[in-house]
């Protein structure tokens, strides 16, 4: 009886104890906004993608982001496939997230699920939901494109990026094959202006500091569509 009464007394405090460690885990929703500002660079101070151009945040509730921003940071592709946020994704948030501590993530969750996906305490939705880009777009800047050109002007960026657009070791540059056109021009305008993206974003702001809105156009143009089975036709119609 005594050891029973032991081993009951022993879960209630374990119980108690467990309680201030699962607060403390909690994000910071203040400090999350903070941490936010180099994420809102691509995906708006409202979390919804900056018109489209990139993934909306604003369904996403804490649970949803932590897992997300996990996933990236511990290069987890197995989880992102499920969400469809592999490919391209990957390689444009694993870099962002690679110096996140777990501090800093659930940080960041907490804020984002103040942008509309619930509180922290919210059960987790699915997160798949989050659209790539706005089609039409993307479509217009395509179908208003010189893809020749564009392909003439990523010649420069193959050298760090990869002649298929399949990223490189050398500062280690993002894969950028499959990615929207809409997302890119945001990013290249982005970098035009002189914004921080991200570590190497010093690299990037040099490159695209002289193009000019038909050059960041073309070039989006031709990234989106390289690998495809319509670049080389578009090309030979526009070279």
């Amino acid at each position: 009886m005594k050891m029973m009464r032991r081993s009951l007394l022993a879960v209630v405090l374990g119980g108690l104890m467990v309680q201030p460690l699962v607060s403390m885990a909690a994000g910071d929703v203040a400090a999350g906004k903070t941490k936010f500002a180099t994420c809102a660079a691509c995906h708006g101070a409202d979390g919804k993608g900056n018109g489209g151009a990139f993934p909306v945040l604003t369904h996403l509730n804490a649970a949803d982001a932590e897992g997300i921003l996990t996933a990236f940071h511990k290069g987890d592709k197995a989880y992102l496939a499920k969400h469809k946020l592999g490919g391209a994704r990957y390689a444009v948030m694993a870099p962002q997230t690679a110096s996140l501590s777990p501090t800093d993530i659930a940080d960041l969750a907490a804020y984002i699920a103040t942008l509309g996906g619930g509180s922290a305490q919210a059960a987790a939705a699915p997160a798949a939901a989050a659209p790539a880009a706005a089609a039409p777009a993307s479509g217009t800047i395509v179908a208003d494109a010189n893809i020749g050109f564009g392909h003439a002007l990523y010649s420069s960026c193959a050298i760090c990026h990869g002649a298929n657009g399949e990223g490189g070791k050398l500062l280690n540059a993002p894969k950028l094959s499959g990615l929207p056109a809409s997302a890119v021009s945001s990013m290249l305008g982005m970098y035009k202006k002189g914004q921080q993206l991200g570590p190497y974003s010093y690299v990037m702001n040099a490159q695209a500091k002289y193009l000019t809105p038909d050059e960041i156009r073309d070039l989006s143009a031709y990234v989106s569509q390289m690998n495809t089975p319509d670049a080389n036709n578009n090309m030979r119609q526009t070279e």
